[in-house]
C-alpha cells in the first residue's frame, strides 16, 4: 500500500472554526483610503496606457489599411492602363484594317468603272465592224448581179 501524505499541523485561517481562539490578521500595512486612491491612480494610468496602446494599434491598423488601399488603387491603375492601351492598339489595327479595306473597294469600284468603259468601248467598235461589214456585205451583193462573171 502506498504512503500516504502526512497531515497539516497548523490549520488554515478558512478552516479554522470561527468558535475558535485563532486570529486572522489581516492588517494592512496602509489606511484604506490611501489605497483606494492609489489603486484609482493605478487603473486610470492602466486604463490610458490601454488607450494609447488601442489608439497605436488602430493607427498600425489604419496605415496598414490605408497603405493596402494605395497598392491596390496602383495596380487597378497600372491594369487599367495597361488594359486602355491594349484597346488602343486593337482600335488603331481595326481602323487601319477598315481604311485599307475603304481604299481596296474603291480601287476594285475604279477598275470596274474602266472595264465598263472599256466594254462599252470595245461593244461600240464591235458595232462599227459589224455595221461595216454588213454595209460592205450589202454593198457587195448589190454590185454582184447574178448573170455578170466577177472578176
Amino acid at each position: 500500500m502506498p504512503a500516504m501524505p502526512s497531515r497539516r499541523k497548523d490549520p488554515t485561517p478558512t478552516e479554522v472554526d470561527s468558535d475558535s481562539d485563532v486570529e486572522v490578521n489581516l492588517d494592512f500595512p496602509q489606511k484604506p483610503t490611501k489605497s483606494i486612491s492609489e489603486a484609482m491612480k493605478s487603473i486610470d494610468k492602466w486604463k490610458s496606457k490601454r488607450s494609447e496602446v488601442q489608439k497605436g494599434i488602430g493607427k498600425d491598423f489604419t496605415d496598414k489599411l490605408t497603405a493596402l488601399t494605395n497598392k491596390i488603387n496602383s495596380y487597378y491603375q497600372d491594369e487599367m492602363q495597361r488594359v486602355t492601351s491594349h484597346d488602343k492598339q486593337q482600335l488603331e489595327r481595326l481602323i487601319m484594317a477598315f481604311e485599307k479595306r475603304m481604299d481596296c473597294e474603291e480601287k476594285i469600284g475604279k477598275q470596274i468603272d474602266s472595264l465598263r468603259e472599256d466594254c462599252a468601248h470595245i461593244a461600240m467598235l464591235m458595232d462599227a465592224v459589224y455595221t461595216g461589214r454588213k454595209e460592205a456585205a450589202t454593198q457587195s451583193a448589190k454590185a454582184f448581179k447574178p448573170g455578170t462573171p466577177q472578176k
